[in-house]
């Protein structure tokens, strides 16, 4: 959801490494930045019963999910460049001002180039939602192979980061662990390790009430505020994106926050037994007021939610819209109805982060970056589309740019 519904994500093309070493590698870590921990930090982070935090207040998410992209780049293969071609560095220039200009407090990244996080940390009212890719369709999240691998991934994302940011001000609100694992993975994980489990690591202690892949969640968020720690003395928060097609069979309530990627389409087509919302009356609020009344002391934010207006998908309409086919103007007032259902939802909701602000014509390789396939729903779900030819690109804001910003600035 895209990255849930697209059926085609950042985590359907990138390319994993095997280290059996993960461990040696936090140790490693641990004894290189010893000495250069932080213990004064510019801000406090944490969370209360309905909300992220920050310095103590109440912190309401409104945020996009932002990859930066052009023609002929895919997102993956420039992460961690120190130099980037100068077509992406205005690229990226020119997002975070129009971004800005949302009235966004929050930036949900995935992996972006060392550049991105410098210039979003020119912002001074715009915090980071980091996103650590996890193979979502590994056959057993619990195999040695799936944890090494993972905590390599963890460790190098986390290295880049610090590597750019000020440990004492490194303008990241929180990491979320994993998007979306597959419903299949989940199942197949649990299978060969049937069971209740406990854990307990350093920063995460749990009940035993845990599955396998819960499991898996609870070590690897722990393995990342190890990581984190090693470079400044501030504890990170941690949550896992979850989805409406696994929310009966995986919930995190021992990472500091909950999260859900919500799409209205999503919800009239995967969830039984529909119970309207308090306030809004849709499905969708009536969903998320369920999934939060599962968990009332501890915050639920949405991390996901929009709608690809890709012009060769079955039109659908509202009140819940469909997976591709929407116009422009059902585009905006559906993520405004959305984002309604979550300022309006009883108890509150800690946010939400709309998916996403430019639409995304790399979902497949390099040959599918330099053009937009209007049968494609996956490259249709930004609130601001391209115009003009490669050599000249311009971006062109759809309608649910400009409700957003009217109403984010309101």
């Amino acid at each position: 959801m895209s990255s849930a519904y697209g059926f085609g994500s950042i985590a359907s093309v990138r390319k994993m490494k095997c280290y059996a070493l993960a461990g040696l590698l936090l140790f490693f870590f641990r004894c290189e930045h010893s000495g250069e921990k932080q213990s004064n930090p510019a801000h406090v982070l944490g969370t209360n019963s309905n909300h992220l935090t920050l310095d103590n207040a109440s912190f309401p998410v409104k945020g996009v999910v932002y990859v930066p992209f052009a023609p002929g780049y895919l997102p993956w293969q420039f992460e961690f460049d120190d130099q980037l071609p100068s077509i992406l560095q205005d690229r990226i220039n020119q997002d975070i001002d129009s971004i800005k200009a949302l009235g966004v407090n929050t930036i949900r990244l995935w992996g972006a180039p060392k550049y991105c996080y410098k210039r979003i940390a020119q912002e001074s009212d715009i915090l980071i939602l980091q996103t650590i890719w996890l193979d979502s369709e590994h056959e057993d999240f619990r195999s040695s192979e799936f944890l090494n691998s993972s905590k390599t991934v963890i460790t190098d994302a986390i290295s880049k980061i610090f590597s750019i940011m000020d440990p004492n001000d490194p303008v990241i609100l929180a990491y979320l662990l994993g998007n979306e694992l597959s419903r299949q993975s989940i199942l197949s994980t649990n299978q060969a390790h049937p069971g209740s489990y406990a854990f307990a690591g350093e920063y995460i202690q749990t009940d035993s009430t845990l599955t396998a892949t819960e499991l898996t969640l609870a070590e690897l968020a722990d393995y990342l505020k190890q990581v984190v720690v090693s470079f400044t003395s501030v504890e990170p928060l941690v949550s896992y994106s979850n989805e409406l097609r696994t929310f009966d069979i995986l919930d995190t309530p021992f990472l500091d926050f909950r999260s859900y990627n919500v799409y209205s389409y999503a919800v009239d087509y995967y969830v039984k037994n529909h119970v309207p919302g308090s306030s809004s009356g849709t499905i969708t609020q009536g969903f998320i007021e369920t999934l939060k009344s599962k968990h009332p002391d501890m915050p639920l934010l949405i991390t996901e939610t929009g709608l690809s207006v890709s012009p060769l998908a079955t039109h659908v309409g509202p009140p819940n819209y469909g997976y591709g086919g929407n116009t422009e103007t059902e585009q905006a007032e559906g993520i405004l109805q959305t984002i309604q259902d979550i300022e309006t939802a009883s108890p509150p909701i800690a946010g939400l982060i709309v998916h996403e602000f430019n639409d995304a014509w790399w979902k497949y390789d390099l040959e599918d970056s330099y053009t937009q396939d209007p049968a494609d729903i996956e490259e249709w779900f930004g609130i601001v589309g391209f115009t003009g030819d490669l050599s000249n690109w311009q971006l062109s804001p759809r309608k649910a740019y400009t409700a957003l910003r009217m109403h984010w600035n309101n």
